[in-house]
């Protein structure tokens, strides 16, 4: 897996509470007793099976990095949606966005999760920069298996960061690096329904994938296309 690194974006959000990324580690990918062997066979003799039983439950749940909420946010859909932006004593409106919880030095909302046009989309800000390899796209999505983590409900979008001459670091006499701030974009809940979330709150998952990639799918052990 390719290395990142990573900054705060300015000492404005480092002192409002921004925090570092850091290494994958899921809960649920952790045995709480010896695995289950034959799966199945546990599972008909009423034996607890987890996902820890599956290796490769086990290996994504610790492959990459998470970015944390770096404060309280608090998120509902209106009932009404507002035209335009109001800031309220704990709250800010705009769309179908109702936003609360800690107060941030950047963004159009004044707080840590901000509106995205009025949609019913929102913008989780992190406060972190993460530097990628070239040659290679920041992946940014929700994490492995998400429904597995207690309590967490958040609906995050999921893609890819990509080189720009405009978002390139520079290093001594190379080329530079390319880099990308985290803002993590995520769906309001339903009508009726709030979601809050608590400073340390693993947000997205971050990977470095390569640039280029090809897939040959197969059909009956021939390739997609083989007129045989």
């Amino acid at each position: 897996m390719p290395d990142l690194e990573w900054a705060f974006e300015n000492h404005a959000v480092r002192d409002a509470g921004a925090l570092p990324p850091e290494p994958l580690d899921l809960a649920y990918a952790t045995r709480t007793g010896p695995p289950a062997r034959d799966v199945q066979r546990a599972a008909a003799m009423g034996r607890p099976v987890t996902p820890a039983d599956c290796g490769p439950v086990r290996v994504i749940a610790n492959y990459g990095y998470t970015v944390r909420c770096p404060g309280t946010v608090t998120l509902t859909r209106a009932v009404t949606p507002a035209r335009d932006r109001q800031h309220h004593g704990t709250t800010a409106t705009f769309g179908h966005a109702v936003i609360g919880g800690d107060l941030w030095p950047v963004g159009d909302s004044g707080r840590i999760a901000s509106w995205i046009s009025g949609s019913e989309y929102v913008k989780i800000q992190t406060g972190v920069m993460i530097f990628f390899p070239r040659g290679t796209y920041l992946y940014q999505g929700p994490l492995p298996n998400s429904r597995l983590i207690a309590g967490l409900d958040l609906d995050v979008m999921a893609g890819l960061e990509y080189p720009t001459r405009k978002q390139t670091w520079p290093v001594g006499d190379a080329e530079g690096r390319p880099w990308a701030s985290i803002n993590v974009i995520a769906r309001l809940p339903p009508p009726g329904r709030t979601v809050t979330l608590a400073p340390g709150d693993p947000l997205c998952w971050v990977f470095a994938v390569p640039a280029r990639s090809s897939l040959t799918l197969t059909k009956y052990g021939h390739r997609t296309g083989d007129p045989r």
